[in-house]
């Protein structure tokens, strides 16, 4: 009987624990888009540039995506403004970002220059390849630099493999 009791009470809390996160998958994740799609935007050493709009249907590793996003978060977590930034190369050749469209302005709050500053978003970009990685321009026009975040490239690498994947 206690047996029985046990394995009632181990099956039941698999249960739930499977259903919580279920059901914290299917919440709003941050700078996830209405539509679930994203630009990519790469610029080659000669100066072509090829915007890359990216769609993820509903059967879509989105595990892949959220490790992105948190990835992004944290590049997003302490920004500095360009007169804060060390002697950096601007030059935009070379380089690949994320943007992400948002259909109306999004409010957000931001660490810049260890002071609070909140924006109404329309458009967000992160440089994950290039010599200015974690580059951030916000609304097209505020420049500012964010975490190199180490584990950005390899995010974004695994989420532009299984693109290709699913494109074979």
């Amino acid at each position: 009987m206690l047996f029985k009791r046990t394995i009632s009470t181990f099956g039941l809390s698999l249960t739930v624990l499977f259903s919580s996160l279920f059901l914290s998958g299917c919440s709003e994740r941050p700078f996830l888009t209405q539509d679930s799609s994203y630009v990519i935007l790469s610029v080659s050493p000669s100066g072509t540039t090829q915007s890359e709009h990216i769609e993820l249907p509903w059967n879509t590793n989105m595990a892949v995506m959220q490790k992105l996003l948190l990835e992004s978060s944290f590049v997003l977590s302490d920004l500095h403004s360009p007169s804060d930034l060390k002697s950096s190369d601007n030059d935009p050749l070379g380089t690949t970002s994320l943007q992400a469209n948002f259909p109306e302005p999004k409010r957000m709050t931001f660490i810049v220059d260890d002071h609070v500053v909140t924006l109404e978003v329309q458009s967000l970009q992160i440089e994950v390849i290039g010599s200015n990685v974690g580059q951030v321009i916000i609304n097209q026009t505020i420049i500012l630099q964010g975490i190199d975040n180490p584990n950005l490239q390899p995010a974004f690498e695994a989420l532009t493999d299984m693109l290709h994947d699913k494109d074979e």
